[in-house]
């Protein structure tokens, strides 16, 4: 038998075998999705946030809060609320919001960490803030605006200092669980600063 006659059958293996790359090609992916739909596995999960999302929608307006800038351009802002006055446990949020602050990165310039108080700060407060936090901003918070606006919320959102991240638009958005680190809120504004158009 002369080589040109054995060359078809040698041929004949190796189409095969292309033919078969190619049915994978196209049949692999669709079975690897079919598989992830019906075990659940690899799926992501619909919820991204892993602080506690605000709603029924509130707004820095429903607390009187006069914040300098809202709307389209005006920064995100971890917002740490007083009603009572600022205690330890309020200035510890402070120290966590700033900490979150710094911890964006090259995105530290959208956001700012502010301190609503319900009644002004006295001498050696202001004193300590000025000195701990110089880049801190202050507001006045109405407590009794405050504490009706959260009424459909958690009770717990009324007791003591709370920390919020508040979009530029004047929404809050998020609340910290005390249950979760600073870390959840982090990772929250981290991705709410990739995906904002307005601040």
């Amino acid at each position: 038998m002369s080589t040109a006659e054995r060359t078809p059958d040698t041929q004949r293996p190796r189409g095969q075998l292309k033919l078969l790359a190619i049915v994978a090609v196209v049949l692999g992916p669709i079975l690897v999705a079919w598989l992830m739909a019906t075990t659940q596995i690899g799926i992501p999960q619909g919820q991204t946030n892993h602080s506690a999302l605000v709603e029924p929608q509130l707004t820095v307006e429903d607390w009187q809060l006069g914040l300098e800038q809202v709307g389209y351009g005006a920064p995100w802002r971890l917002l740490v609320t007083a009603p009572e006055g600022c205690t330890e446990a309020c200035l510890a949020l402070v120290h966590e919001a700033r900490q979150i602050n710094v911890a964006t990165g090259r995105e530290a310039d959208r956001v700012q960490h502010v301190l609503a108080l319900g009644q002004p700060a006295d001498e050696q407060l202001s004193r300590r803030l000025e000195q701990d936090y110089p880049k801190l901003q202050r507001a006045s918070l109405a407590p009794t605006a405050y504490r009706d606006s959260l009424a459909a919320h958690p009770e717990a959102w009324r007791q003591g200092p709370q920390l919020w991240v508040v979009d530029p638009l004047g929404r809050v958005v998020l609340h910290r669980d005390p249950a979760n680190p600073g870390k959840a809120l982090l990772d929250d504004l981290r991705h709410l600063l990739k995906v904002s158009k307005v601040g």
